[in-house]
């Protein structure tokens, strides 16, 4: 009887404090593919917007970005050039399999073929 309650017990901790690996953020080696240009707008707000094309620098990480990019386009992440952190805005290219476009401001310009981290986050 003991050993029942402590099962049962077990499991509802499990379904009310979900484990913590499912909340930890992954960080994916990318390759650049293409970068902008800072963009110039007569809206001030515009100013200074750049790109980077990418897709996963390693073969076993395609299955991870390709989910990661369906179920959260859209989504800030972190990313990190010559070890200095950074933030933008991830998104899916649906008939781009496996590539994602991040957005941002500032004055980091990778170059194509550049390996750049980027760190993904798990969904709010």
């Amino acid at each position: 009887m003991v050993r029942k309650s402590l099962i049962c017990l077990c499991l509802s901790l499990l379904w009310v404090a979900p484990p913590a690996f499912s909340l930890e953020k992954i960080t994916i080696p990318c390759e650049v593919m293409e970068v902008s240009k800072s963009f110039e707008s007569s809206s001030s707000k515009l100013n200074g917007v750049r790109y980077i094309l990418l897709h996963q620098a390693h073969s076993e990480d395609r299955e991870t970005l390709s989910k990661w990019l369906k179920a959260h386009s859209g989504t800030e992440v972190a990313f990190i050039v010559n070890q200095k952190n950074y933030k933008g805005i991830l998104f899916r290219l649906a008939h781009c399999f496996g590539r994602g476009l991040l957005i941002y401001v500032g004055d980091v310009r990778p170059e194509k073929r550049d390996v750049i981290k980027v760190v993904l986050s798990p969904a709010p």
